[in-house]
């Protein structure tokens, strides 16, 4: 992994500035550690839009210096949902968890989603998130959040990575004006009016090596 921490300090700055780029999360996980049973270099991506994802990948826009170092990687590809900041500051992101799980075989997803958007919420209020995203594979119908965090997670049950680098020169216009109520005790109920995107176009896509 000596050499993905090598390019990631030299490269990941060069995406600060990236236009359309929401964030990039350069992630790794290395084998014995935290569970992983793997070395695993896994960049995550939230695009602002489609257009600037399209330019990435086959515009000239960075994927061609990946594909020229290591061979060209398969990409996989979520419809975004929802982003959410949480209290900490993602200048502060450690580690990064992500979780995957199915939807209702030939159930209306609409009722899945709108489950997930609630839980999206409760989720952005723990101890010690950055930020928090939920997508969702039209193919596979499989939903995905992953979540940024400024200390080591407690989400058992997820794949966790740790952050290298964050890339983020979009975050700031992904914070728009729309409202997820969560339904609940008092405990949880919280509404979320400065954090929440709700894109028309948003995208996630990721880059496992």
């Amino acid at each position: 992994m000596t050499v993905i921490r090598r390019r990631v300090a030299e490269k990941g700055p060069l995406l600060d500035d990236l236009p359309g780029l929401g964030l990039k999360a350069y992630l790794i996980r290395e084998r014995g550690v935290d569970g992983s049973p793997v070395n695993q270099y896994a960049p995550f991506y939230l695009w602002a839009d489609t257009g600037g994802m399209g330019r990435f990948l086959w515009g000239g826009g960075g994927f061609g210096a990946i594909v020229s170092s290591f061979g060209r990687p398969p990409v996989r590809h979520w419809t975004g949902v929802a982003c959410l900041r949480g209290d900490a500051a993602l200048s502060e992101a450690q580690t990064a968890t992500r979780e995957t799980w199915p939807m209702a075989p030939d159930a209306d997803p609409g009722a899945g989603v709108d489950s997930a958007l609630n839980a999206l919420a409760c989720h952005a209020a723990l101890q010690g998130v950055c930020m928090t995203a939920l997508a969702v594979d039209p193919q596979s119908w499989q939903m995905v959040r992953f979540t940024l965090w400024d200390r080591e997670s407690a989400q058992d049950a997820a794949v966790r990575y740790n952050v290298l680098h964050l890339s983020v020169p979009g975050m700031g216009g992904m914070a728009g004006p729309g409202k997820v109520s969560v339904q609940g005790g008092p405990e949880t109920s919280r509404n979320l009016s400065d954090g929440c995107y709700r894109p028309d176009l948003g995208t996630a896509t990721a880059e496992p090596q």
